[in-house]
């Protein structure tokens, strides 16, 4: 037996339980299971092996993946990788530096910042992408989506860019966000070259680096009862709907003088630069918070937790 087992290049109880003690009907469905394999790839040629996989399963022929693979294996079928072919097509893409950091910004619409949060169900959970203005802190743009994807990005940036248009601002504008896949993109790239948007990114690891993002999740989470589990997602959509509403017409700001962040937009003008028109007697114009992106804010978020 151990000459056996060296001429298949085996050892002696894989011997013993593959061929002497074996079952014939396993064999024989190992074999099937293999000319079907050759007989995917004759026809699709170039295909992975999670595509051959998957449609053996489709004509009928379930067999988990690593008795997949190890048949693969021990007849020295090549499969493609399909991974590799498609990381030459399309590079990894680098993130951008943070461009905000220590610097103060006195016009609406100048910064903008983005991010995912999640909201729970009870049929599952929902991703809810956020676009907020750091000097009115209103929310320009918000996309519900089962995922986070690059194209919910997409279309919140051009809402925002249509907004800033409508406004008539014609300043450039920097997108703030962290450092994942949604963000950083082809997609986002091609649509801050169309609109002269400058890409700003976290650190590595920096996530307390989108400060005022995460302020906004805890806002909406828990004080305006987005933090609670819903029944559907129907529900869940109507009060996010609500809050943001809720959030950008009737919320009194503190770092904004306890004003409304529409009020705030609606209110700007670039030649009284940086302050809002105000009538007399109303609250005091937004504090230099509302404008300045510095490490004292980010040592206070992590003080408080946002971070994490």
């Amino acid at each position: 037996m151990t000459l056996f087992s060296e001429a298949g290049l085996i050892s002696r109880q894989n011997l013993y339980k593959t061929y002497i003690n074996c079952d014939q009907t396993k064999l024989d469905r190992t074999e099937r299971i293999k000319d079907e394999i050759i007989a995917i790839q004759e026809e699709h040629k170039g295909w992975s092996g999670a595509r051959i996989h998957k449609e053996l399963a489709t004509r009928g022929i379930k067999v988990g993946r690593d008795k997949f693979y190890g048949i693969v294996n021990r007849n020295k079928l090549t499969l493609n990788a399909k991974r590799k072919r498609w990381r030459r097509q399309h590079p990894v893409m680098k993130p951008a530096g943070n461009l905000i950091i220590n610097h103060t910004y006195h016009r609406v619409l100048e910064v903008l910042f983005g991010d995912y949060t999640e909201i729970q169900t009870d049929e599952g959970k929902l991703e809810l992408l956020l676009i907020e203005d750091l000097v009115s802190r209103y929310v320009t743009a918000y996309r519900i989506s089962n995922t986070c994807t690059a194209a919910p990005v997409v279309e919140a940036l051009e809402e925002s860019m249509s907004l800033k248009k409508s406004l008539g601002l014609r300043y450039s504008t920097i997108f703030h966000t962290d450092r994942g896949s949604e963000f950083v993109n082809h997609a986002v790239q091609n649509v801050a070259r169309k609109h002269g948007l400058k890409l700003s990114n976290t650190g590595k690891y920096h996530c307390y680096e989108n400060a005022f993002m995460e302020s906004l999740n805890r806002t909406l989470k828990h004080s305006l009862g987005l933090r609670v589990k819903f029944r559907t997602k129907a529900e869940a959509i109507e009060q996010i709907e609500k809050a943001i509403k809720q959030y950008n017409y009737a919320h009194h700001h503190s770092s904004i003088g306890k004003r409304v962040p529409y009020s705030v937009l609606k209110g700007y003008t670039g030649k009284n630069r940086g302050n809002p028109e105000v009538s007399e007697g109303s609250c005091t114009p937004p504090g230099r918070g509302a404008r300045t992106f510095s490490k004292s804010l980010i040592v206070k978020i992590k003080k408080i937790g946002l971070d994490k």
